[in-house]
This record gives structure tokens, C-alpha cells and sequence, in this order.
């Protein structure tokens, strides 16, 4: 029973160092300080966890400036809010985000039928995930 315990064990590790290799191998296989991180920690036992992050850009480009976010955490509870009035943004753009890891799972649609005075207040929402081990 152990053995098949650890069997089990070292296949979900093998699933997971391949998962990341592959991830990383689509980066163009340079992995960075964050990349080695992520497999330490899917070495030792960690989750993965999605964080969302929503982006509210002037324009559909992913250039824009920014003029609203919300960091939504997987955590029990959380609650958050778009403040178009926050002081400092995490981010000057989208690109900023992706640079840093952040991938785009959804782009504004650019056909849709908004009026200027909505875009105005939110912008062009831009929704990007960041998968992260973590023990918990």
C-alpha cells in the first residue's frame, strides 16, 4: 500500500514537471526566477492556484494606458472592487502585465455596441490569469 502511495505521488510530480516544461518550452524555453519557483514548489507538493486580474484599458490596444484594475485572489472571502480612482495602477498597461507573467484568457470585444460615455468610466476590460503553486 506505501508503495503504491508513492508511486502515486511520484506521478502527479512527473505530470507536473512536465506540465511546466511544456509551459515554459512555449515561453521560448527561457525560464525565469518566477519559472523555477513554480517548479520547486510543484516538486515539493504545491497547488496551483489562478489569480485573475481584470484591466481596464482607453483603447482595445494592449498599449493603452490603464484606467481601472482589480486583482481577484483565490482566497475564501475575498472580495473586490474596480476603483477607476486608485492612486497608483500595478500596471501601465497591458503589456506591462504580460511582461511579468500575466497571460490574456480575454480581449474586449471590439465590435460591441458601447457608448462613449460607459467606455469613458471602465474602458476596454482586458481579463489575464497568472497560475501560482501555492501550499495551502
Amino acid at each position: 500500500m506505501a508503495e503504491r502511495a508513492q508511486q502515486h505521488t511520484a506521478e502527479v510530480v512527473r505530470r507536473r514537471v512536465e506540465d511546466w516544461a511544456e509551459r515554459v518550452r512555449g515561453q521560448g524555453g527561457r525560464a525565469g526566477e518566477a519559472d523555477l519557483e513554480e517548479l520547486l514548489a510543484a516538486v515539493r507538493g504545491g497547488r496551483l492556484r489562478q489569480r485573475l486580474l481584470y484591466l481596464h484599458a482607453g483603447s482595445p490596444s494592449i498599449r493603452s494606458p490603464l484606467v481601472g484594475t482589480a486583482l481577484h485572489e483565490p482566497v475564501a472571502g475575498s472580495l473586490t472592487q474596480i476603483d477607476p480612482l486608485a492612486p497608483e495602477l500595478p500596471y501601465t498597461c497591458v503589456h506591462d502585465a504580460i511582461l511579468d507573467g500575466w497571460r490574456v484568457i480575454h480581449f474586449p470585444l471590439q465590435t460591441a455596441p458601447f457608448e462613449d460615455r460607459e467606455i469613458d468610466i471602465m474602458g476596454y476590460e482586458f481579463v489575464l490569469e497568472k497560475m501560482e503553486v501555492y501550499d495551502g
